[in-house]
C-alpha cells in the first residue's frame, strides 16, 4: 500500500472516530430532564391555545439526534370554538449536534408522521381591551420541517371548504417564521376534495396536487421573490412568480404577509380520459378533449387578498356515441374585492350551440351569491351525453336558471325548459317520436309542466301537471290525454330490438327521482291487435313501487268496460293484474287485445275478466299468464272453422256457414300456454251444444263436444234419423258425444258410441224394438247411406278446402256404433 493511500485511510478513519466521539458526547450530554421540563414549561405557559403529547423520548433517526414526541394535538384556543385542530401521530424534532456539547438545545429540523389539521374561519378575531395583556412571543427558528400523509381540511363557520388529502413533502426556512430570509417548499398532495355544505357530500376534484416553489430574500429579510415555482393539478401545469412581504415587528397585528403572485398556465390539452378528470368525467359516458389557458392574480395583504383571473378553452370537441361536436371558444373572467365580494361571467359558442353565465354575491359564509345562466343548442347535442337517453335527429332546446346561494339555507333555483321540433327514437318505442314540444318551468321545490305534446306513430299526446319534491322523494300529479294509442307502437315487437342503449348502468326506476304519482289519463282510442277501445278514462297512482290504474272505465265496440290494473315493480320487473268487467263487447276484440288465444265466435261478451302475469299484457304469448274468463256471450256467430266443417261432415250433416246462436256461457282458465274450458255451452242453432277441454297456443285440441241435435237434423232415411227412433232424450233430440283431437287445422273426429248406446238400451223395451235395432244394424253395415265419409286427419286450411274433399262410403265410426248394438241386441 502506497504511503499517500495509508495516509488517506488514517485521516479518514480518525475523522469517523472524531465524528463517533462527538455523536456519542452529544447524545450522553443531551439534557433530557430539561428538553422535558422546559417543553412542559413552555406548554404550560402558551396563551390562547392548548398543546399536549402522551409521551416524549429521546431518540436518533438516520443519524440525528433528538426528540420523538408522540400523539401530540394541538387547540387554538384553548376554550370556544376551535380554529386550529391539530392530532399528529408522530413528530421527531432534530437537534443540532455542536450545541448539545454545551448543554444547548438548537432545532435544526422536525418531521411530521401521520398528522390531521383541521382550519375553520371563525371570522376576525375581536380586539382585546386597550392594556390586556398580551401572550409571550416566541422567536421559533426551525430550519426544515419534513411531513409524511399530512390531512388538511379547511373550514368556514358553514362547513364549506376544500380538503387536502395525503400530503407529503417539506418545507426548509432560513431566519425565523417571523422574518424568512428564504423558503424553499415541496409538497404533493394525493387527493383534492371540495365540500359545498355541512351536508354535502365531498366532490373530488382533479389531483393530485403540487407545489415546487424557491423563494429568496432581495433587498432585506421578510420580503421573498419567487425565484422558480410550479403548480400542478392533476396534468394542468402552472408558474408561479412575484414576491410575498412579511409583516415587520411593529405592525399591525391580525394580518399575514403581503402578497403580489401570479399562476399562470400556457395553452395545454385536457382530457376526460386523464385519470385526474375521471371524476369529473363519470357524470356523463360522452368524451371530451380541448385546450385551455389561464391566468390568475392574486394581491393583497392576508386574509384580505383580490384576485383576477382568466380561463380560455378553444377547440373543445365533445364525441358521444355518433355525435361529435365542437366548441369553438369558452371564455370565463372573474375577480374578488377586498370586501370578499366578486364578480364572474362567461361565455361559448360552437357549433349551434351559445352559452352565458354570470354570478356576483360574496365570498364570507354565510354570503348571498346570485347568477344566471343561458344555454341554446340543437338537440342532436343532447344524443349520448346522458345514458339511455333518446336520440333525436332535430329540434332545439333552450335552458334558462336563476339561481341563488346564501348558505346555510337551501340554493334557491328558478329555471324554465323549453324544446320545439324534436324528433328522435326512444328506448322501448318501435315507431320515432316526432314533433316533441314541451314547455316546462319550475324552482328547488316543485315544476310545473304547462304543456308537454309529442306524436309517436298514430299517437297524439298531450299532458301537464306538477311535480313537489320531496324527502327522499317527490311526488307528482298529472293530466295526460291522447287522442289514439295504439300498443305495437309502443313496445318492441316480438324479436325486434330497441334502440341500443347507452354504455352506462341501466335505470332502475323512474327517469326523474319521483316517489309517489296520482294523476288522470284520458285516452280518445285504444288499439291493441283487433281490439279497438275507445273513451277511456282511469286515475293512476304510483307510490314510488307499484302502480295503480283503478277504475279503468272505457268503450269496446258497441259495449262498456270498467275494471283495475295494478302494476308491482313497473320499472324493475314488472307484474301485473288486469280485472275488467265488461258488458255486450265485441268478444273477437276483448280477445285480441288482452290474451294470446283467438276467438272462434263473434257476438256480445258479458262478464268478468281476470288476468296476471309478468311484464305488461299483451296478445304475444306469455308462459307466466294466468287468467279466469266467466260470462255469457250473446247473439253471436260460431265461425266456419275447420273443426267445424270436419263435425258436419262426420255426423253427415249438411255444411254449414257460420252458425248463429242466441247465447254461451264459458268458464274459461288460462294457464301459460293453454286454454281450459271448464265449461261452455248454449243453444248452436237449432241444436245445444256442451264443451270442455283445452286449446293450446301449438294448435293442438282437446275437446269435448255433447251436441243435442233437433229433430230437424234427423229426419229422413239417414243413418242419424234411424238412430234417433231409439236414442232420443226426453226433449226428442238425438246426443251425440264427440272427441276432438289432433290440430286446429286438421281436426281428428271420434264419435262417443258408447253414449249413444246408452240411449238406446233405454229405448230398446220391447222384442220388436230390438229385431229393428238389429236390421238397422245390419243394413248400416250392408250398404252406403247418404253420409260422406271425410278423413278428418287431412289438413284443412279453410272452407274452401273442405268444398274439394271427395265423397266416400259410410263412415267407419257409425259402422262401429252398429257392430256394438249387435252384440247389444243378438246375444
Amino acid at each position: 500500500m502506497s504511503r499517500p493511500l495509508r495516509i488517506a485511510l488514517v485521516v479518514a478513519g480518525g475523522a469517523v472516530v472524531a465524528a463517533t466521539v462527538v455523536f456519542a458526547a452529544a447524545w450522553f450530554l443531551m439534557p433530557r430532564d430539561w428538553i422535558d421540563s422546559e417543553a412542559r414549561r413552555q406548554a404550560a405557559q402558551m396563551k390562547g391555545m392548548t398543546v399536549r403529547w402522551t409521551r416524549l423520548t429521546p431518540a436518533i433517526q438516520w443519524l440525528s439526534i433528538g426528540v420523538k414526541i408522540e400523539g401530540l394535538t394541538a387547540r387554538i384556543p384553548d376554550v370556544g370554538p376551535s380554529r386550529t385542530d391539530l392530532k399528529a401521530n408522530e413528530v421527531f424534532v432534530s437537534m443540532k449536534i455542536l450545541p448539545l456539547l454545551s448543554r444547548r438545545v438548537e432545532v435544526s429540523s422536525a418531521k411530521l408522521d401521520g398528522a390531521w389539521v383541521t382550519l375553520t374561519d371563525r371570522g376576525p378575531e375581536p380586539e382585546k381591551p386597550p392594556g390586556a395583556p398580551q401572550g409571550p412571543q416566541f422567536q421559533i427558528a426551525v430550519p426544515r420541517v419534513d411531513f409524511h400523509n399530512l390531512n388538511v381540511r379547511m373550514r368556514d363557520t358553514l362547513g364549506s371548504g376544500m380538503e387536502l388529502r395525503g400530503l407529503s413533502g417539506n418545507v426548509a426556512f432560513e431566519g425565523t417564521l417571523e422574518e424568512p430570509s428564504s423558503i424553499r417548499a415541496s409538497a404533493k398532495a394525493d387527493s383534492l376534495f371540495w365540500k359545498a355544505s355541512a351536508a354535502a357530500a365531498d366532490m373530488a376534484l382533479p389531483s393530485p396536487l403540487a407545489l415546487d416553489a424557491d423563494l429568496e430574500a432581495k433587498g432585506g429579510p421578510g420580503v421573498l421573490q419567487v425565484m422558480h415555482g410550479t403548480v400542478d393539478l392533476g396534468p394542468l401545469e402552472s408558474a408561479l412568480s412575484g414576491t410575498v412581504r412579511f409583516p415587520k415587528q411593529g405592525e399591525s397585528t391580525g394580518t399575514g404577509p403581503a402578497l403580489d403572485l401570479e399562476i399562470s398556465g400556457k395553452p395545454q390539452k385536457i382530457d376526460s380520459g386523464a385519470p385526474a378528470f375521471r371524476g369529473l368525467a363519470a357524470a356523463s359516458p360522452a368524451k371530451w378533449e380541448g385546450t385551455a389557458a389561464w391566468n390568475i392574480h392574486a394581491s393583497g395583504v392576508t386574509p384580505k387578498v383580490v384576485t383576477n383571473g382568466t380561463l380560455n378553452m378553444t377547440g373543445f370537441s365533445v364525441r358521444a356515441q355518433d355525435n361529435s361536436f365542437l366548441i369553438d371558444r369558452v371564455q370565463a373572467v372573474w375577480n374578488t374585492r377586498a370586501d370578499q365580494t366578486f364578480t364572474a361571467s362567461g361565455s361559448g359558442a360552437g357549433s349551434g350551440i351559445s352559452l352565458r353565465f354570470q354570478a356576483k354575491g360574496l365570498l364570507a359564509p354565510g354570503g348571498t351569491t346570485a347568477g344566471e345562466l343561458d344555454l341554446h343548442a340543437p338537440a342532436t347535442r343532447l344524443n349520448g351525453i346522458v345514458p339511455n337517453a333518446p336520440k333525436w335527429s332535430s329540434g332545439a332546446i333552450e335552458a334558462h336558471a336563476a339561481f341563488e346561494l346564501k348558505p346555510p339555507a337551501k340554493p334557491a333555483i328558478k329555471w324554465t325548459l323549453r324544446g320545439n321540433g324534436m324528433d328522435g327514437t326512444m328506448q322501448g318505442l318501435t315507431r320515432p317520436m316526432r314533433g316533441l314540444t314541451f314547455d316546462i318551468a319550475g324552482d328547488e321545490a316543485s315544476a310545473d309542466i304547462h304543456s308537454i305534446r309529442a306524436q309517436v306513430g298514430s299517437s297524439t299526446m298531450n299532458m301537464s301537471g306538477t311535480v313537489a319534491m320531496g324527502k327522499p322523494l317527490g311526488s307528482a300529479t298529472f293530466k295526460v290525454g291522447i287522442d289514439r294509442l295504439v300498443a305495437e307502437e309502443w313496445a318492441p315487437p316480438t324479436g325486434g330490438k330497441a334502440p341500443a342503449k347507452v354504455e352506462a348502468p341501466p335505470p332502475t326506476a323512474l327517469p326523474i327521482p319521483i316517489g309517489a304519482l296520482n294523476g288522470t289519463v284520458e285516452i280518445g282510442e285504444v288499439r291493441s291487435g283487433t281490439m279497438r277501445a275507445t273513451n277511456i278514462s282511469t286515475p293512476i297512482r304510483y307510490d314510488g313501487k307499484d302502480l295503480v290504474a283503478s277504475p279503468i272505465k272505457g268503450s269496446i265496440g258497441t259495449g262498456t268496460f270498467q275494471g283495475a290494473f295494478n302494476v308491482l315493480t313497473p320499472f324493475t320487473k314488472p307484474s301485473y293484474t288486469l280485472h275488467m268487467d265488461v258488458t255486450r263487447a265485441p268478444v273477437e276484440q276483448v280477445a285480441a287485445g288482452t290474451m294470446p288465444f283467438a276467438s272462434a265466435l263473434t257476438g256480445f261478451l258479458s262478464g268478468a275478466v281476470d288476468l296476471s302475469g309478468q311484464g305488461f299484457p299483451s296478445a304475444s304469448p306469455n308462459e307466466t299468464l294466468q287468467g279466469l274468463l266467466k260470462g255469457t256471450v250473446d247473439d253471436g256467430k260460431i265461425k266456419l272453422t275447420p273443426a267445424v266443417i270436419a263435425i258436419a261432415r262426420t255426423l253427415g250433416l249438411a255444411e254449414p256457414s257460420e252458425i248463429p246462436f242466441t247465447q254461451l256461457t264459458h268458464t274459461v282458465r288460462i294457464q301459460g300456454s293453454k286454454m281450459l274450458i271448464d265449461q261452455a255451452g248454449g243453444d248452436v242453432g237449432p241444436d245445444k251444444a256442451e264443451m270442455n277441454g283445452s286449446v293450446s297456443l301449438d294448435h293442438a285440441l282437446d275437446l269435448n263436444v255433447l251436441l243435442r241435435l233437433a229433430p230437424s237434423r234427423i229426419k229422413g232415411n239417414s243413418a242419424l234419423a234411424k238412430f234417433a227412433q231409439y236414442a232420443r232424450d226426453a226433449d226428442g233430440r238425438l246426443p251425440v258425444g264427440l272427441k276432438i283431437t289432433g290440430l286446429d287445422r286438421a281436426p281428428r273426429i271420434t264419435i262417443n258410441t258408447e253414449q249413444l248406446m246408452r240411449v238406446a238400451t233405454k229405448q230398446m223395451t220391447s222384442e220388436v224394438g230390438k229385431r229393428v235395432m238389429s236390421d238397422l244394424v245390419r243394413g248400416i253395415s250392408r250398404r252406403p247411406d247418404s253420409l260422406r265419409r271425410v278423413d278428418s286427419t287431412l289438413a284443412v286450411d279453410s272452407a274452401r278446402n273442405q268444398e274439394k274433399s271427395h265423397p266416400a262410403t259410410a263412415d267407419s265410426t257409425l259402422r262401429k256404433a252398429g257392430d256394438a248394438l249387435k252384440k247389444l241386441f243378438h246375444k
